[in-house]
């Protein structure tokens, strides 16, 4: 959060790709410092690990969605935003099934040399694997920004007046609602299964891979959602039927005492999420297209940073409520009711930016009727 607002200011009108390519570098980089410190008892790099992984994973978050639509046009911003957030979810497919194939193989021999795939194993492995990105760094093509000076913003004072904060503090009110309910409930659902229904970390782990594949496949559906239906259905609808499935969830725990409640708690999980996440990519392109552009790097720098801070104000509260002996299904609840604040501060984004198009439609209307009478 420190680190985020001011890197969110610092990209204004400068070019982002030597950013991707430092975190190319850095992201496995501090993976593998931070690996290497746990696993030889180095107790002072592992914060030190752990501090420069999120400030280098910081970087490409940042800079993600500004450069996106830095390098899109508004007909294909949201075909860009709907890949760029599948893409994550085919990352953690791919991470699943080769950490289950490799598990499965146990040990493999190289040169009468035993590698055995345990979780050290596995990690370095996959960290090696980031250092691939690299070379898809420096191959990104993007357009050419204007170099901000001293000029342009001669003080810090000034340049946070140039920011539309009533705009922005509007655009973010349903993000830090949805992340403080996602916080309560996504970190801790595979407690809940294991505590409810005895459902082991394997098949948790299978379950989540399903909910991935879902993922992935549904994020490229938004585009064509969105499109025909606008964001009433890309946003609103979407992110009611995910409330519907987590209520569904909740009451799992009230009657766990039925056979068919575990089946209705696996189908409610599985949907739940890709339905959540469904929304991701038109909300996205929702608010930075009514903040506009001049605030579009604030906005991301606040939404990855509002993230990360809500989930640490979530996982307090839910350790709060969890030793004064709330029930899962309690806490289920205080999500779902955060996700409807979510949802309706969505919409009132929603009626705002259509009153804004039909105003700057008139006033272009205005203007070429008076050309026409000049």
């Amino acid at each position: 959060l420190i680190f985020a607002l001011p890197f969110g200011i610092f990209i204004r009108s400068r070019n982002l790709k030597p950013f991707f390519i430092l975190s190319s570098f850095l992201v496995p980089f501090f993976s593998l410092l931070l690996i290497n410190s746990i696993h030889r008892d180095l107790n002072q790099l592992i914060p030190f690990g752990f501090f420069g992984w999120g400030l280098s994973m910081m970087l490409v978050n940042v800079c993600s969605l500004p450069f996106i639509l830095r390098n899109t046009s508004k007909n294909n911003s949201i075909e860009s935003l709907s890949l760029s957030f599948s893409t994550w979810s085919l990352a953690m497919m791919f991470s699943g099934i080769l950490i289950s194939a490799l598990q499965s193989i146990e040990s493999l021999i190289i040169l009468n040399y035993y590698i055995y795939f345990d979780e050290y194993t596995l990690l370095l492995l996959i960290s090696f694997l980031s250092f691939s990105s690299i070379p898809f760094s420096i191959l990104m093509v993007e357009k050419k920004q204007g170099e901000s000076n001293g000029n342009s913003h001669p003080s810090f004072t000034l340049m946070l007046r140039s920011y539309d904060w009533d705009l922005i503090i509007k655009a973010i009110s349903p993000h830090i609602a949805i992340s403080i309910g996602a916080g309560l409930t996504i970190p801790f659902i595979n407690l809940f299964f294991n505590s409810l229904f005895n459902l082991d970390s394997d098949s948790f782990s299978l379950l989540g891979s399903i909910t991935s594949l879902i993922v992935f496949i549904s994020a490229l559906f938004v585009p064509t959602i969105k499109n025909k239906f606008g964001y009433w259905v890309s946003i609103v609808l979407v992110q009611s039927c995910s409330i519907i499935c987590l209520l569904a969830l909740a009451f799992t725990e009230i009657f766990s005492s039925y056979s068919i409640s575990m089946s209705i708690a696996i189908l409610a999980f599985v949907f739940r999420q890709p339905l959540m996440h469904m929304a991701h990519p038109s909300t996205n392109e929702l608010t930075m297209n009514y903040v506009g552009r001049k605030n579009q790097e604030l906005i991301s720098a606040l939404n990855s940073s509002l993230w990360s801070a809500s989930w640490f104000i979530s996982a307090k509260l839910f350790q709060f409520l969890r030793e004064n002996g709330y029930e899962y299904y309690k806490i289920f609840f205080i999500t779902a009711f955060l996700y409807v604040i979510g949802t309706i501060l969505y919409s009132m984004i929603i009626l705002s930016h259509s009153r804004k198009k039909v105003d700057e439609i008139s006033e272009k209307k205005g203007i070429l009727t008076l050309s026409s009478l000049d």
